[in-house]
């Protein structure tokens, strides 16, 4: 069972995307919310928590296919999703054009009528899911899932510790090398370079 997929993203369009991993290309089906979050990341290389399910199952022609989220707490509110009786998989996918804990907040204040204006959703699906789900996603309310984040290469990876051993903290090293990494960079020594410039100009604005 796949639980996890890495690789290059090579396109995103209607509910889905490809994803470049090594000489294989799997296409992944991603709530809405995601797949705005993906536009500007086209050709990095990011991580998705996936599920896997099997469509037309009633008919010889089964298709295998993989849904793909930016955490593990996403995939567990689709999850929850799930279990609300009469809920299927396209139906759930289809609903999710916000963030889970923007969900969350609807379903925890009983607002079915705002549920309702949900793509695929109905006054009666959103009734049941809120009775359902109304004492169950305390915990989406309080955990923020985060988006898929772009995951860093070798040579993003070397910028970083090159800058640790220069005495910056991890997290601030990180997000100089992504800041470098966004202009097109991708040397270790031209990230470190321009990670170091911009250290330099933030030091200077503030002293002013």
């Amino acid at each position: 069972m796949i639980s996890r997929i890495r690789g290059k993203l090579v396109s995103v369009d209607s509910g889905k995307l490809e994803l470049r991993c090594g000489f294989i290309t799997y296409e992944v089906l991603i709530p809405g919310y995601l797949e705005k979050d993906l536009q500007n990341e086209l050709d990095q290389v990011l991580e998705l928590f996936v599920l896997e399910f099997l469509e037309n199952t009633q008919s010889n022609q089964s298709i295998p296919r993989l849904i793909g989220f930016g955490s593990e707490l996403e995939r567990e509110f689709f999850e929850q999703l799930l279990r609300v009786p009469g809920m299927g998989i396209r139906t759930a996918l289809k609903a999710m054009q916000i963030p889970p804990e923007k969900m969350a907040e609807i379903i925890a204040s009983q607002n079915a009528s705002m549920l309702a204006e949900l793509p695929g959703l109905g006054k009666k699906s959103a009734e049941r899911i809120i009775s359902e789900l109304k004492n169950q996603v305390e915990r989406f309310l309080t955990e923020k899932p985060s988006a898929a984040r772009v995951t860093l290469g070798n040579e993003e990876l070397t910028a970083i510790e090159v800058l640790i051993n220069l005495g910056l903290r991890k997290g601030e090293a990180e997000a100089l090398v992504r800041k470098a990494k966004s202009k097109g960079i991708s040397t270790s020594e031209e990230l470190v370079q321009d990670a170091l410039r911009e250290r330099g100009r933030k030091t200077a604005e503030v002293r002013r």
